[in-house]
């Protein structure tokens, strides 16, 4: 299974009763396809780089789950089905999650090679 990150804008004139259902959906989508939920955030509403469908504002989710390909393939194909969905993105995340102090650095050594070595 893979790690992904995917955030999504919900319209912003929602009530908090016509959010939840969307949520509700969007896990059990998750669930269904035995994919597991690892952190649900709610953003809350936040104004949009630019207007969509009309609206200044967004109400910001985030979600990471593990999950197949196919069950990001089915989640978006709700996403975009979803009236109250209004913008949506997903990315892979890296199993690796190397940090900086991690990555190797190419020293040159006496004979003019190139040597990887790790930071110290």
């Amino acid at each position: 299974m893979r790690k992904y990150e995917t955030i999504f804008i919900l319209d912003p004139d929602l009530e908090e009763e016509q959010t939840q259902p969307v949520i509700e959906k969007v896990k059990g989508i998750i669930t269904q396809a035995q994919g597991e939920i690892l952190k649900v955030e709610d953003w809350g509403k936040r104004k949009l780089a630019y207007e969509v469908k009309k609206k200044p504002k967004g109400h910001y989710f985030l979600i990471h789950f593990l999950g197949s390909p196919a069950l990001l393939s089915e989640l978006e194909r709700n996403f975009r089905v979803m009236d109250a969905v209004v913008k949506f993105q997903s990315v892979r995340l890296d199993d690796r999650q190397a940090s900086s102090s991690e990555a190797p650095i190419m020293e040159e050594t006496s004979e003019g090679e190139s040597e990887s070595t790790e930071r110290a």
